[in-house]
Order: structure tokens, then C-alpha cells, then sequence
């Protein structure tokens, strides 16, 4: 789902706590949806540093189907080619185990545990992936069966 910015980013911020009542902020977002028009996930692109080449990205689903191989080079290309990102990244949650393993599976690496990030006690994990990252993972025969158990059959 495309040009529906506004609708996409309060669809994933409800989902996200630490997004607070400010929401992200300018930025722009693409929808994964059903035949149906029901959401089932969404990205948000903010924090664009065009200047440094940088974009963070916030996810949020309601079901792991929507991370096909697919889909995943689809939400990537946007930051890394149309933007010409060099690096893009998440700050997580530490106790959000189920998007920690989403970012490992679409491919980003943990580089950094930044220390009550979101206040007292609460810290977060920062992942990211620049473009030589993505540029392998778009040309690897091999992604596909590295990441199987988040990939649908194809429909018959």
C-alpha cells in the first residue's frame, strides 16, 4: 500500500510503545495488505539523514506471512536505491525477542546495545544493514533457503 504515509505510520505506531504520542515524526511508509485491504504489516521510514546517507526504519505485523523474500527486497529497495541509503537501521526494544529475530532474518546485524534508551533500565538493540549488505542478500540464491521457516509456499 502506497501513498498512505499518515494511515500506515499511526497503523504501525499503535503496534510500537516506545513511539510515544509524537509518532515518528516526518516520514514516509509502505503497507503489506490482504486481498482483503486488511493490514497485515507495515514499515515506516524516518529519521532521514540524506546529508549522511542514513534512514532508521520501524516495522510492526500482525502475522510473519507478510515477510516474504519478495516483500523484503521490495521495503529494502525503497531506503537503498531510490533513497541511495547507504545504511539503514532499527533501534529495538532488548526484550522484543520476536523483532530482534525479524531484523536477523530480513538480515541486519546487531551492532550496538545503547543503555537506557528508553529511560531507566530499558534498553534497546541497534541493528543495521548498509548497501554491500543488501546488494548480497538481493543477488543470494541461497537467502531463500536460509530464511525458509518466514517464507509462504508459492500459491498453485
Amino acid at each position: 500500500m502506497f501513498n498512505a504515509d499518515a494511515a500506515v505510520a499511526a497503523w504501525v505506531g499503535a503496534r510500537i510503545p516506545t513511539v510515544g504520542y509524537d509518532g515518528f515524526g516526518p516520514c514516509s511508509a509502505i503497507g503489506i495488505i490482504r486481498k482483503n485491504y486488511t493490514p497485515v504489516a507495515g514499515i515506516v521510514y524516518h529519521d532521514y539523514q540524506k546529508e549522511h546517507r542514513t534512514i532508521q526504519i520501524s516495522m510492526a505485523a500482525d502475522s510473519p506471512f507478510w515477510a516474504t523474500r519478495a516483500n523484503i527486497l521490495a521495503l529494502l529497495s525503497y531506503p537503498f536505491e531510490q533513497l541511495d541509503c547507504f545504511k539503514v537501521f532499527t533501534i529495538t526494544p532488548d526484550e522484543n525477542e520476536i523483532a530482534l529475530r525479524v531484523n536477523v532474518h530480513i538480515g541486519f546485524e546487531t551492532e550496538a546495545v545503547l543503555a537506557h534508551q528508553f529511560g531507566p533500565d530499558r534498553h534497546a538493540v541497534f541493528c543495521s544493514m548498509i548497501k554491500p549488505q543488501f546488494d548480497r542478500i538481493k543477488d543470494c540464491k541461497k537467502w531463500e533457503k536460509r530464511h525458509r521457516p518466514f517464507l509462504r509456499p508459492p500459491i498453485q
